[in-house]
């Protein structure tokens, strides 16, 4: 079933995906439905798998990515027609903010993880915190870091974010001024452990590379509400803040955020609930 909804994902994508249909997978084989295939899935195994993951306390924000997912396979079985036509409300996928909670990093956890974390772990730390990378944009980063080096020490505005990104969108995001050295240094730094090694995140596979970094994060104390997420979004309130000191309106500030962190220019209220919103409701 996961076949048919993989192409043009991105890797992290693809991976909940996967998830998403083992779950569906294991969910049919204890009501035995026999093999589950999205051209002859029904909208009661639909209904009760949805019924079955909120009895196991999943949250209804995941479900309504579940739901997604397996609308996307439908999709690509020659059902789009009839997936749209079966509501969430039919299927009882129930309601979720999109407001999130996460804030920026601890800066006491983070300076702590700095500290403690060897070379390569500082080095994949500062790139996240300091260019605003993804995971797997800074898993990929090793194709990238001289072109970066080489903008960032002409004293170039922005850098050209290629490798790693979502559904392969390539976007410039701004490193203003203030903060340049910063982001110069940290791409030294990996184009240091570079000299000894082939990859960034030396790992056999994509996904190794995924659980060496989670793993290295969460034995710092980058975990929770200071995982790897809550970097970018101190990266996103360091430009939010210059943009407004800059003279920009609040929505041109958080447009070009937007854009900066490879979401487009047209999601800035998406943005601050999700990156900004919980740490400046914090600060009041």
């Amino acid at each position: 079933m996961a076949a048919s909804l993989h192409k043009g994902a991105a890797t992290l994508t693809r991976q909940k995906m996967r998830t998403t249909f083992l779950a569906f997978a294991a969910h049919a084989k204890q009501r035995r439905y026999g093999p589950v295939d999205p051209a002859t899935v029904t909208e009661k195994q639909l209904r009760n798998y949805v019924h079955a993951r909120i009895e196991v306390g999943i949250t209804p924000r995941t479900i309504q990515n579940e739901v997604s997912h397996l609308r996307r396979a439908l999709r690509g079985a020659g059902r789009g027609e009839w997936a749209d036509t079966v509501t969430n409300a039919q299927l009882g996928v129930p309601a979720g903010s999109r407001i999130g909670t996460g804030r920026v990093v601890n800066a006491d956890v983070l300076a702590q993880a700095l500290a403690r974390a060897p070379a390569d772990t500082r080095a994949w730390i500062e790139l996240e915190r300091y260019l605003g990378l993804r995971r797997e944009e800074m898993i990929e980063s090793h194709r990238s870091l001289k072109q970066w080096e080489a903008a960032l020490a002409r004293g170039k505005s922005f850098i050209t974010i290629r490798h790693g990104t979502k559904g392969g969108r390539v976007r410039d995001t701004v490193i203003p001024a203030p903060y340049r050295e910063r982001a110069l240094a940290a791409v030294r730094a990996a184009l240091a452990i570079m000299t000894k090694r082939q990859y960034l995140v030396d790992a056999p596979t994509g996904r190794a590379a995924q659980k060496q970094v989670h793993d290295r994060f969460a034995a710092l104390g980058l975990t929770g509400g200071d995982s790897g997420h809550a970097l970018r979004r101190a990266f996103c309130r360091d430009n939010y803040e210059h943009y407004l000191g800059e003279g920009y309106s609040v929505k041109e500030a958080l447009g070009l955020c937007s854009r900066d962190l490879g979401h487009g220019e047209g999601r800035g209220r998406w943005v601050w609930n999700n990156y900004l919103r919980a740490t400046y409701e914090q600060q009041t």
